[in-house]
């Protein structure tokens, strides 16, 4: 897979990683995530010079099949980068099935999830992204990038910058209101393969 991608996935907007899945329902398995890119750019996808032929016979014998391909379509209204050539190693990502008719009510939650991260330097991405395939159970995807495993023992203090944005009691707001639009959420945590 690594061949392959180097390859044939080198350069954007066609770059392709793969992540292996370290915890959450799909642990043990590798997930192969190419972009971002937009859907004309699906059009010019690479196929030719080799690329099906190789990836048919250099990937898939080693694999034990494909499952959940999905289609996640990003909000360009919403996002965080550290930098702009910033590329993390630990993903965690949130996976989120809202209640009916709760969509932009979530939405505007989220937006002020970015106020928060625009106000602050944090040493993780952010983006948000929806279900555009409506494979799977969930209907939108949180996801983090973080430098490396380290990251996870700084204290955030996420709630009281969220507070410092957006006033006393806010964070308890938000909480509250996410329970009420949320039907279920599950995290899987990855790591980059080399």
């Amino acid at each position: 897979m690594k061949a392959h991608n180097e390859k044939y996935h080198a350069e954007a907007p066609y770059t392709a990683g793969a992540w292996q899945v370290i915890s959450g329902e799909h642990t043990g398995q590798i997930a192969w995530i190419m972009g971002p890119f937009t859907f004309a750019d699906l059009d010019s996808r690479p196929s030719d010079g080799g690329h099906d032929e190789d990836w048919m016979g250099n990937v898939m014998p080693y694999t034990h099949g494909m499952k959940d391909g999905n289609y996640w379509k990003m909000w360009d209204d919403f996002g965080y980068m550290p930098s702009e050539d910033f590329q993390g190693s630990i993903m965690r990502v949130r996976y989120v099935k809202l209640k009916p008719g709760k969509w932009d009510e979530y939405r505007h939650l989220l937006n002020t999830i970015q106020k928060v991260y625009d106000a602050n330097s944090f040493k993780s991405s952010m983006g948000v992204y929806n279900n555009w395939s409506n494979g799977g159970e969930a209907d939108v995807a949180l996801v983090w990038q973080y430098p490396d495993w380290a990251t996870f023992d700084e204290d955030m203090q996420f709630s009281q910058k969220y507070e410092e944005v957006h006033g006393d009691n806010s964070w308890h707001q938000f909480i509250e209101a996410i329970r009420d639009y949320t039907e279920s959420a599950w995290d899987e945590m990855s790591q980059r393969m080399e």
